[in-house]
Protein backbone atom coordinates (compact mmCIF):
# COMPACT_ATOMS: atom_id res chain seq x y z
CA UNK A 1 0.00 0.00 0.00
CA UNK A 2 2.87 2.39 0.75
CA UNK A 3 4.18 1.84 -2.80
CA UNK A 4 0.73 2.66 -4.20
CA UNK A 5 0.62 5.91 -2.23
CA UNK A 6 4.09 6.85 -3.45
CA UNK A 7 3.05 6.17 -7.03
CA UNK A 8 -0.08 8.30 -6.67
CA UNK A 9 2.00 11.13 -5.20
CA UNK A 10 4.45 10.80 -8.10
CA UNK A 11 1.61 11.10 -10.61
CA UNK A 12 0.21 14.16 -8.83
CA UNK A 13 3.67 15.74 -8.80
CA UNK A 14 4.00 15.08 -12.52
CA UNK A 15 0.58 16.61 -13.14
CA UNK A 16 1.53 19.73 -11.22
CA UNK A 17 5.20 20.23 -12.11
CA UNK A 18 5.69 18.99 -15.69
CA UNK A 19 9.44 18.39 -15.43
CA UNK A 20 11.69 19.94 -18.06
CA UNK A 21 14.77 17.76 -17.70
CA UNK A 22 15.31 14.14 -18.68
CA UNK A 23 15.67 12.02 -15.54
CA UNK A 24 14.99 8.46 -14.48
CA UNK A 25 12.03 9.57 -12.33
CA UNK A 26 9.61 9.61 -15.25
CA UNK A 27 10.67 6.13 -16.35
CA UNK A 28 10.38 4.77 -12.84
CA UNK A 29 6.96 6.35 -12.40
CA UNK A 30 5.79 4.94 -15.72
CA UNK A 31 6.91 1.41 -14.90
CA UNK A 32 5.32 1.67 -11.46
CA UNK A 33 2.06 2.89 -12.99
CA UNK A 34 1.97 -0.09 -15.35
CA UNK A 35 2.52 -2.49 -12.45
CA UNK A 36 -0.01 -0.90 -10.11
CA UNK A 37 -2.72 -0.19 -12.67
CA UNK A 38 -3.63 -3.84 -13.01
CA UNK A 39 -3.24 -4.51 -9.30
CA UNK A 40 -6.22 -2.17 -8.87
CA UNK A 41 -8.53 -4.87 -10.22
CA UNK A 42 -8.10 -6.94 -7.06
CA UNK A 43 -9.68 -4.10 -5.08
CA UNK A 44 -13.46 -3.98 -5.22
CA UNK A 45 -13.34 -0.19 -5.05
CA UNK A 46 -10.31 0.03 -7.35
CA UNK A 47 -11.99 1.47 -10.45
CA UNK A 48 -11.12 5.12 -9.73
CA UNK A 49 -7.55 4.13 -8.86
CA UNK A 50 -7.26 2.11 -12.08
CA UNK A 51 -8.47 5.09 -14.11
CA UNK A 52 -6.09 7.44 -12.31
CA UNK A 53 -3.10 5.21 -13.04
CA UNK A 54 -4.15 4.94 -16.71
CA UNK A 55 -4.17 8.73 -16.90
CA UNK A 56 -0.78 8.82 -15.21
CA UNK A 57 0.69 6.35 -17.69
CA UNK A 58 -0.35 8.47 -20.64
CA UNK A 59 0.72 11.77 -19.07
CA UNK A 60 4.19 10.53 -18.18
CA UNK A 61 4.57 8.82 -21.56
CA UNK A 62 3.60 11.99 -23.43
CA UNK A 63 6.12 14.01 -21.42
CA UNK A 64 8.85 11.48 -22.21
CA UNK A 65 7.87 11.48 -25.88
CA UNK A 66 7.90 15.26 -26.22
CA UNK A 67 11.26 15.52 -24.46
CA UNK A 68 12.76 12.91 -26.84
CA UNK A 69 13.49 10.52 -24.01
CA UNK A 70 14.39 7.02 -25.17
CA UNK A 71 11.14 5.13 -24.77
CA UNK A 72 10.99 1.49 -23.71
CA UNK A 73 7.26 0.95 -24.38
CA UNK A 74 7.40 1.38 -28.16
CA UNK A 75 3.86 0.08 -28.78
CA UNK A 76 2.09 2.53 -26.50
CA UNK A 77 1.37 4.86 -29.41
CA UNK A 78 0.80 2.07 -31.92
CA UNK A 79 -2.47 2.60 -33.79
CA UNK A 80 -2.16 -0.61 -35.81
CA UNK A 81 -3.70 -2.87 -33.17
CA UNK A 82 -7.29 -2.13 -34.20
CA UNK A 83 -6.56 -3.19 -37.78
CA UNK A 84 -4.96 -6.40 -36.53
CA UNK A 85 -7.89 -7.12 -34.24
CA UNK A 86 -10.64 -6.43 -36.76
CA UNK A 87 -10.74 -9.83 -38.56
CA UNK A 88 -10.64 -11.70 -35.24
CA UNK A 89 -13.46 -9.65 -33.71
CA UNK A 90 -15.57 -9.77 -36.87
CA UNK A 91 -15.24 -13.57 -36.87
CA UNK A 92 -16.86 -13.82 -33.43
CA UNK A 93 -20.49 -14.93 -33.11
CA UNK A 94 -22.78 -11.92 -32.58
CA UNK A 95 -23.60 -11.01 -29.01
CA UNK A 96 -27.13 -12.12 -28.18
CA UNK A 97 -29.71 -9.60 -29.35
CA UNK A 98 -31.73 -9.77 -26.13
CA UNK A 99 -28.65 -8.90 -24.05
CA UNK A 100 -27.89 -5.93 -26.29
CA UNK A 101 -31.52 -4.75 -26.27
CA UNK A 102 -31.52 -4.84 -22.46
CA UNK A 103 -28.29 -2.84 -22.37
CA UNK A 104 -29.52 -0.19 -24.82
CA UNK A 105 -32.82 0.20 -22.97
CA UNK A 106 -31.13 0.55 -19.60
CA UNK A 107 -28.59 3.09 -20.84
CA UNK A 108 -31.37 5.15 -22.45
CA UNK A 109 -33.09 5.27 -19.09
CA UNK A 110 -30.19 7.29 -17.68
CA UNK A 111 -30.63 10.20 -20.08
CA UNK A 112 -32.86 12.34 -17.80
CA UNK A 113 -30.26 12.13 -15.02
CA UNK A 114 -27.38 13.42 -17.16
CA UNK A 115 -27.09 17.19 -16.79
CA UNK A 116 -23.40 18.07 -16.47
CA UNK A 117 -21.37 17.97 -19.71
CA UNK A 118 -19.24 15.09 -18.38
CA UNK A 119 -22.37 13.07 -17.65
CA UNK A 120 -23.94 13.76 -21.03
CA UNK A 121 -20.77 12.79 -22.92
CA UNK A 122 -20.38 9.63 -20.80
CA UNK A 123 -24.00 8.76 -21.56
CA UNK A 124 -23.56 9.40 -25.30
CA UNK A 125 -20.51 7.13 -25.51
CA UNK A 126 -22.27 4.31 -23.64
CA UNK A 127 -25.36 4.61 -25.82
CA UNK A 128 -23.26 4.63 -29.00
CA UNK A 129 -21.33 1.60 -27.74
CA UNK A 130 -24.39 -0.50 -26.94
CA UNK A 131 -26.23 0.57 -30.10
CA UNK A 132 -23.21 -0.39 -32.19
CA UNK A 133 -23.37 -3.93 -30.80
CA UNK A 134 -26.61 -4.39 -32.75
CA UNK A 135 -24.68 -4.14 -36.02
CA UNK A 136 -20.95 -4.57 -35.44
CA UNK A 137 -18.97 -5.82 -32.46
CA UNK A 138 -15.85 -4.26 -33.94
CA UNK A 139 -17.48 -0.82 -34.15
CA UNK A 140 -18.58 -1.20 -30.53
CA UNK A 141 -14.98 -2.07 -29.64
CA UNK A 142 -13.78 1.09 -31.42
CA UNK A 143 -16.21 3.17 -29.36
CA UNK A 144 -15.04 1.40 -26.20
CA UNK A 145 -11.47 2.47 -27.05
CA UNK A 146 -12.73 5.99 -27.75
CA UNK A 147 -14.42 6.05 -24.34
CA UNK A 148 -11.13 5.13 -22.65
CA UNK A 149 -9.36 7.90 -24.56
CA UNK A 150 -12.05 10.37 -23.54
CA UNK A 151 -11.74 9.95 -19.78
CA UNK A 152 -7.96 9.57 -19.93
CA UNK A 153 -7.74 13.06 -21.47
CA UNK A 154 -10.34 14.80 -19.31
CA UNK A 155 -9.20 17.88 -17.36
CA UNK A 156 -8.60 17.08 -13.71
CA UNK A 157 -11.74 18.79 -12.37
CA UNK A 158 -13.99 16.96 -14.81
CA UNK A 159 -12.30 13.63 -14.10
CA UNK A 160 -12.86 14.15 -10.38
CA UNK A 161 -16.56 14.60 -11.08
CA UNK A 162 -16.54 11.40 -13.13
CA UNK A 163 -15.22 9.29 -10.23
CA UNK A 164 -17.03 11.14 -7.43
CA UNK A 165 -18.64 8.49 -5.22
CA UNK A 166 -21.22 11.04 -4.08
CA UNK A 167 -22.46 11.53 -7.64
CA UNK A 168 -25.21 8.97 -8.17
CA UNK A 169 -25.47 9.70 -11.89
CA UNK A 170 -21.79 8.91 -12.46
CA UNK A 171 -22.06 5.79 -10.30
CA UNK A 172 -24.92 4.61 -12.51
CA UNK A 173 -22.98 5.42 -15.66
CA UNK A 174 -19.99 3.50 -14.29
CA UNK A 175 -22.08 0.46 -13.35
CA UNK A 176 -23.48 0.41 -16.88
CA UNK A 177 -20.01 0.79 -18.41
CA UNK A 178 -18.66 -2.19 -16.48
CA UNK A 179 -21.82 -4.22 -17.20
CA UNK A 180 -21.45 -3.48 -20.92
CA UNK A 181 -17.87 -4.74 -20.77
CA UNK A 182 -19.17 -7.99 -19.28
CA UNK A 183 -21.51 -8.71 -22.19
CA UNK A 184 -18.63 -7.77 -24.52
CA UNK A 185 -16.37 -10.38 -22.90
CA UNK A 186 -15.71 -12.35 -26.12
CA UNK A 187 -14.57 -9.11 -27.78
CA UNK A 188 -12.32 -7.87 -24.99
CA UNK A 189 -10.83 -11.32 -24.42
CA UNK A 190 -9.97 -11.53 -28.11
CA UNK A 191 -8.01 -8.32 -27.67
CA UNK A 192 -6.23 -9.63 -24.56
CA UNK A 193 -5.27 -12.92 -26.21
CA UNK A 194 -3.97 -11.27 -29.37
CA UNK A 195 -1.94 -8.74 -27.42
CA UNK A 196 -0.41 -11.59 -25.45
CA UNK A 197 0.18 -13.50 -28.72
CA UNK A 198 -1.82 -16.39 -27.30
CA UNK A 199 -4.19 -18.04 -29.81
CA UNK A 200 -6.21 -19.52 -26.96
CA UNK A 201 -6.19 -19.14 -23.19
CA UNK A 202 -3.89 -21.52 -21.35
CA UNK A 203 -5.31 -23.63 -18.50
CA UNK A 204 -4.29 -22.43 -15.07
CA UNK A 205 -3.74 -24.51 -11.92
CA UNK A 206 -6.83 -24.84 -9.79
CA UNK A 207 -6.77 -22.48 -6.80
CA UNK A 208 -6.52 -23.83 -3.31
CA UNK A 209 -9.67 -23.90 -1.21
CA UNK A 210 -10.59 -20.40 -0.15
CA UNK A 211 -8.22 -18.78 -2.64
CA UNK A 212 -9.71 -16.04 -4.79
CA UNK A 213 -9.45 -17.59 -8.23
CA UNK A 214 -10.57 -14.31 -9.84
CA UNK A 215 -7.49 -12.35 -8.88
CA UNK A 216 -5.52 -13.17 -12.02
CA UNK A 217 -8.17 -12.00 -14.45
CA UNK A 218 -8.79 -8.44 -15.54
CA UNK A 219 -12.37 -9.28 -16.44
CA UNK A 220 -13.01 -10.98 -13.12
CA UNK A 221 -11.63 -7.88 -11.42
CA UNK A 222 -14.05 -5.66 -13.30
CA UNK A 223 -16.90 -7.95 -12.25
CA UNK A 224 -15.77 -7.27 -8.71
CA UNK A 225 -16.03 -3.55 -9.42
CA UNK A 226 -19.56 -4.10 -10.74
CA UNK A 227 -20.66 -5.65 -7.46
CA UNK A 228 -19.17 -2.72 -5.56
CA UNK A 229 -20.74 -0.09 -7.83
CA UNK A 230 -24.16 -1.73 -7.60
CA UNK A 231 -23.95 -1.49 -3.82
CA UNK A 232 -23.23 2.25 -4.05
CA UNK A 233 -26.51 3.02 -5.80
CA UNK A 234 -28.91 4.51 -3.27
CA UNK A 235 -32.57 3.57 -2.85
CA UNK A 236 -33.78 6.54 -4.89
CA UNK A 237 -31.78 5.50 -7.95
CA UNK A 238 -32.01 1.70 -7.82
CA UNK A 239 -34.78 1.68 -10.40
CA UNK A 240 -32.18 2.88 -12.93
CA UNK A 241 -29.77 0.08 -12.10
CA UNK A 242 -31.81 -3.09 -12.63
CA UNK A 243 -29.83 -4.20 -15.66
CA UNK A 244 -26.32 -3.95 -14.10
CA UNK A 245 -27.68 -5.87 -11.11
CA UNK A 246 -29.04 -8.52 -13.49
CA UNK A 247 -25.59 -8.78 -15.13
CA UNK A 248 -24.01 -9.20 -11.69
CA UNK A 249 -26.49 -11.95 -10.81
CA UNK A 250 -25.75 -13.91 -13.99
CA UNK A 251 -22.00 -13.72 -13.32
CA UNK A 252 -22.52 -14.85 -9.74
CA UNK A 253 -24.31 -17.97 -10.99
CA UNK A 254 -21.94 -18.63 -13.87
CA UNK A 255 -18.79 -16.53 -14.49
CA UNK A 256 -18.79 -17.71 -18.12
CA UNK A 257 -22.43 -16.75 -18.75
CA UNK A 258 -21.55 -13.95 -21.20
CA UNK A 259 -18.86 -15.94 -22.95
CA UNK A 260 -15.97 -15.09 -20.71
CA UNK A 261 -13.19 -17.67 -20.42
CA UNK A 262 -11.79 -18.57 -17.03
CA UNK A 263 -8.15 -17.54 -17.24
Amino acid sequence: MSHRLKAIRAIKKTLNDVPKSNTFEEGNALATCFALTFQSVVLEDGMAEFMTFCRGIMLIAIQMWTSNTKFLFQNLYDNKSAALLRPFIEALPPIRRDWVDMAVSSVRGLEPLCIHEVETEYYRLLLDMTSALLESAFHAYEILCKQYGWWIQLPHAQFQRLVDQENQTCILLASHWIAIKQIMAPVTETEHRLRAREPRPQPQPQPQEGEDKDNSSMNHGMARWLKYLNRQVDAEHRCYNDWPVWVEEQLARDPTFFGRTLL
